[in-house]
């Protein structure tokens, strides 16, 4: 509690000094995550003290800032944009009693966090309350208080598709746990939002993936999805790599901690880069960035890189390349090439390396192009120079084909 209390503390202080806490207010009871399941920090009258007294001070500093304002001065300078992240910390009646006007009202408030704060139904109602009023958000996240009461949902939801500004909603661990019907109540409400977070609900049936695809491949607005630890399967992957075949306008895809298998893995990742044809390699999805394992978690994000769209596109041909064997699968692959284009595949040849292909993706299209994971892929990529690439094209590039229909 100490160290929460001289948070708090220097919070307070900083407003009095005229300056607002860089980013907002963090107030965490566990700022070390390796002591993330400690208890809650339990509200007593000794902490609503000190809790006052921060609230005085920034009703004080606000008074300030439209002080300055009203003298056409930098008082909106001072208003930096604020985040409110407040975790496990408990938030009895009385302490939101007088945080929601606050919360409710405040213009700069960018995001509030509320993680595992023990507050049951009435919280939720007070979250609700301040998205209704609160006008100015951008981003809510609900961590690890469970929402049980569908009626409650309903309300919350009803808040954020009505909200005029929300662009990031996450309902993290709030004890969905297959409910169908609430998990349609959300997707019914999220389709404005740019980024919906899911993680550890537990929803990893066939039909809630189903529900998942459908809503990421009709929606034009969403960009980013948070669905770690739900339990999902091989079978829900083929729904999932559907969506990302036609959904172009993904940029992030988190579903890491689910129970996908190397087919469930290599079946979305596929969709990312399909080695399969050079035609495959260039519809591939070359926007969205998916992470579905751990362990190799840096690599799976190198196969598309943020922002990167061409140059993604020219390293997984360059890899589709590179991945196949001396005299057999190549030629079939530069079957179709248009003569016209071998000058340019070549010299593109040529101005690759080894080492501009990451690690990642030169993995997926081995596993991909042998049907199974390769422990030594590494040493089977590097078998293949840039000098043998070029000259394996050139000897196994059927001539004759190109000329069958003149």
């Amino acid at each position: 509690m100490d160290r929460f209390i001289g948070d708090l503390s220097s919070h307070t202080h900083q407003l009095k000094e005229r300056s607002l806490p860089f980013g907002g207010v963090t107030l965490c009871y566990a700022p070390n995550h390796a002591h993330i399941d400690s208890d809650i920090l339990r509200c007593d009258r000794y902490l609503r003290v000190h809790w006052r007294n921060f609230l005085k001070a920034l009703r004080s500093f606000d008074d300030y800032c439209e002080q300055r304002a009203s003298d056409d001065n930098d008082g909106d300078e001072l208003r930096m944009e604020e985040t409110w992240w407040l975790m496990k910390i408990e938030l009895r009646k009385d302490l939101r009693d007088i945080l929601e006007p606050v919360l409710a009202t405040r213009r700069n408030l960018r995001s509030l966090i509320l993680d595992r704060n023990e507050f049951g139904r009435d919280g939720v109602l007070f979250l609700c309350n301040i998205i209704e009023t609160n006008s100015y958000l951008k981003e809510v996240s609900l961590f690890n208080n469970p929402v049980k009461d569908i009626g409650d949902l309903t309300r919350l939801c009803d808040a954020v598709s009505k909200h005029p500004s929300l662009e990031d909603l996450t309902l993290g661990n709030i004890g969905l746990d297959d409910d169908e019907g609430k998990l349609s109540i959300i997707l019914k409400a999220s389709k404005n939002l740019k980024c919906l977070g899911l993680s550890g609900n537990c929803i990893g049936s066939r039909s809630a993936a189903a529900m998942f695809a459908k809503f990421l491949t009709a929606n034009d607005n969403t960009t980013t999805m948070f669905l770690r630890d739900n339990d999902f399967s091989d079978e829900s992957a083929y729904l999932f790599a559907l969506a990302l075949r036609n959904n172009k306008r993904l940029r992030l895809v988190d579903l890491r901690g689910n129970l996908f298998t190397q087919l469930g893995r290599v079946t979305v990742l596929n969709t990312l880069f399909d080695p399969s044809s050079l035609t495959a390699v260039v519809e591939s999805n070359h926007t969205c960035v998916v992470y579905i394992d751990e362990s190799n978690f840096d690599e799976l994000g190198a196969i598309n890189r943020k922002g990167f769209q061409e140059e993604n596109m020219h390293r997984k041909l360059f890899s589709a390349l590179y991945a196949t064997t001396p005299g057999g699968r190549l030629g079939r692959l530069l079957n179709d090439i248009p003569l016209g284009l071998m000058p340019d595949l070549l010299a593109y040849l040529q101005d690759f390396y080894l080492d501009d292909i990451p690690r990642g993706m030169r993995k997926h299209a081995m596993e991909s192009l042998h049907q199974h994971a390769l422990d030594d892929f590494d040493e089977a990529f590097s078998r293949q120079t840039t000098f043998t690439v070029v000259f394996e094209t050139l000897r196994n590039w059927n001539l004759p084909l190109l000329y069958t229909n003149i």
